[in-house]
């Protein structure tokens, strides 16, 4: 979720840690309120998910594990939720955590609250050993920009949400060519290179990836089938090989329940503006028998041709988001 914050003069600390039995209902409203617009856009579910999971009640000790996410602090005024800040740490051991939901309702504002929510939440992830802090903001968001660049957050990336409606996919998608083939189960290092010699360095630096996470192995086929299983997702892969080189990788994880599908593109820097198209209609054809839904993908701005060739695509831009880190250590 994307930050919304305006930090303007004071008010009394009025903070308490996120509860999940006690506040879930009232977050969802929050939410609900400070980035409805932006929820429409996207298509986002998360407060009729969140809604649900306040029906639980005293039920939702069972799923603490899964809902490990919703931590964090609250503003609480004539006892009313009015601000809110997300926080999650990420692999346990990386010393990273994410900030998420920092917003306040509208009649709330202008009085420092979003900011004092923040600086507690800094606070919190400093004294439980944090080394990194992130989070992602709409680019075109200057009150929340400037929130927290005066708090030390820089950007290290900037990402162009894209998304396909399900109406707009190719009839009939180009078959794949001759460079593209399906990935197989000795890729994974192939794949794990290619993936980080695709990114600007500072995106690694802050978000760092380990090689096993592309294993192909037996683990990772029977994950795939519990997945599609359980969850009814299934992912597909194809590799481009040129001179016997992996030079370009997508996947499309397909949602058979409920959208939106996920596209993901890596292509080397020398290679851009070759393959993309090349993936896209490769991937959407193999799936194409399959229940469509929208797509949508995240594109680093270090990859305009990719930008460019969804645009030509069909892709529409719903969000540019700023990527932003504070570090800690």
């Amino acid at each position: 979720m994307i930050a919304e914050a305006m930090d303007r003069g004071a008010a009394p600390s009025h903070i308490r840690p996120f509860d999940l039995h006690r506040d879930l209902a009232a977050l969802a409203s929050l939410i609900e309120v400070a980035f409805g617009p932006e929820l429409a856009v996207t298509g986002s579910e998360i407060v009729h998910d969140m809604r649900q999971m306040a029906l639980w009640g005293h039920m939702l000790w069972l799923a603490g594990a899964s809902t490990a996410p919703l931590a964090g602090f609250v503003w609480v005024e004539n006892g009313e939720v009015v601000g809110n800040a997300s926080l999650n740490r990420e692999n346990e051991g990386s010393g990273v955590w994410t900030l998420s939901n920092v917003a306040v309702l509208p009649g709330y504002r202008g009085r420092g609250i979003a900011g004092q929510l923040l600086d507690t939440a800094v606070g919190y992830v400093r004294n439980h050993g944090g080394k990194r802090i992130l989070l992602q903001v709409r680019a075109d968001n200057q009150p929340a920009l400037t929130l927290y660049r005066c708090r030390g957050f820089f950007t290290f990336d900037t990402l162009h949400e894209l998304s396909l409606a399900r109406s707009n996919w190719p009839s009939s998608p180009s078959p794949s060519g001759a460079s593209l083939r399906r990935v197989r189960a000795a890729d994974g290092c192939r794949i794990y290179h290619l993936v980080l010699n695709s990114r600007p360095g500072e995106v690694w630096t802050q978000r760092p990836i380990k090689a096993q996470q592309f294993h192909r192995g037996l683990w990772w086929q029977v994950r795939q089938h519990l997945q599609m299983a359980f969850a009814g997702r299934e992912r597909f892969e194809l590799l481009v090989e040129s001179a016997g080189e992996a030079v370009a990788y997508g996947n499309l994880t397909v949602h058979f329940f409920r959208g939106p599908h996920e596209l993901e593109l890596c292509v080397l820097p020398g290679q851009r503006g070759r393959w993309e198209s090349e993936l896209v209609h490769g991937l959407l054809g193999l799936v194409e028998d399959l229940p469509r839904q929208s797509v949508r993908t995240s594109i680093s701005a270090s990859h305009p041709e990719a930008i460019q060739v969804l645009q030509t695509l069909g892709y529409q831009t719903l969000r540019v988001l700023a990527q932003m880190a504070l570090e800690l250590g």
